[in-house]
């Protein structure tokens, strides 16, 4: 028995503002000023030089969604690696289009254009989920874990979640779309909704991380990753290694059905196996996955 999850079919900088000479979208019918939250795009830009993934950085003090910008730079045609960032986004999404709770120069919110072929889009969310949980470990003592499918957390706290949208062309996927946010000085005390199941990057490092070099960081080892990829290579082993779901018993929803089991194992591709009470196996490739205690 398998669940699917389907993929859907996404501000200039001021002249007095430090970023000014920061590659910036044009043609958005509204602009809001805001600081830079501490963000060196052009440090990121130079950082970035050469790779696939930060091929071009972009900046925008205010957005809707970074993911829907990047769609529409995708509709245009743009180069794979090309990164939308936003100092805030004011209708951010996360999985079943939940709300992203991302108060201004708290997070790190952006997106990531990629063209990978078909059959490695399942580890193009690996690629990410590790180069966030790597680059995050460097900071923080207590080492990150991948919750099944896309959530990095800390401590069984959330401190990044992913969402990838694709779309396709008659037999071929045109473009990827990466969707993250890495709470990186988010107070969660300030959030009722999310105080129990969340934290941010400061928080567990006990220190000012600078998201200028986390940005860097995350986005260079997921260059590295997504070469990986596109020259053939598997990181289904190494994802799995990470996943803190396996051997735990969960909840899996999807729709209105609901089954409870044993999280076994993921398949090559990252679809989450579970066993059921009566001992069938049902392989999950989406859904809402719950850690039952």
């Amino acid at each position: 028995m398998m669940f699917c999850d389907s993929f859907p079919g996404s501000i200039d900088t001021p002249n007095d503002s430090p970023l000014s000479s920061a590659p910036v979208a044009q043609n958005l019918m509204e602009v809001h000023p805001l600081p830079t939250h501490g963000l060196d795009i052009d440090s990121i830009n130079s950082a970035l030089a050469g790779r696939v993934v930060g091929s071009q950085v972009l900046w925008y003090d205010s957005i809707s969604s970074t993911m829907d910008e990047a769609r529409r730079l995708g509709d245009e045609g743009r180069a794979e690696g090309l990164v939308v960032v936003a100092g805030e986004q004011t209708a951010g999404r996360g999985r079943f289009d939940r709300r992203w709770v991302s108060p201004v120069g708290s997070a790190l919110l952006f997106s990531v254009l990629l063209k990978p072929e078909s059959r490695q889009l399942p580890y193009v969310n690996m690629a990410a989920t590790l180069a966030i949980a790597n680059a995050v470990a460097t900071h923080v003592q207590t080492v990150p874990t991948i919750k099944w499918p896309n959530d990095v957390r800390i401590g069984g706290l959330k401190v990044s979640g992913i969402l990838i949208e694709t779309d396709s062309g008659v037999g071929k996927l045109r473009y990827a779309i990466v969707g993250i946010g890495i709470n990186v000085d988010l107070d969660v005390s300030g959030h009722p909704e999310i105080a129990q199941t969340a934290t941010s990057v400061n928080s567990e490092a006990n220190a000012l991380v600078d998201s200028t070099t986390l940005l860097i960081d995350v986005l260079t080892r997921m260059d590295y990753m997504y070469a990986s990829v596109r020259a053939g290579s598997s990181l289904t082993d190494e994802w799995a290694s990470r996943l803190e779901t396996l051997g735990k018993p969960v909840q899996v929803s999807w729709g209105h059905r609901v089954f409870s089991g044993i999280a076994r194992e993921v398949d090559e591709r990252g679809n989450l196996i579970v066993e059921r009470g009566d001992g069938t196996m049902v392989t999950v490739a989406g859904g809402e996955v719950t850690l039952r205690v």
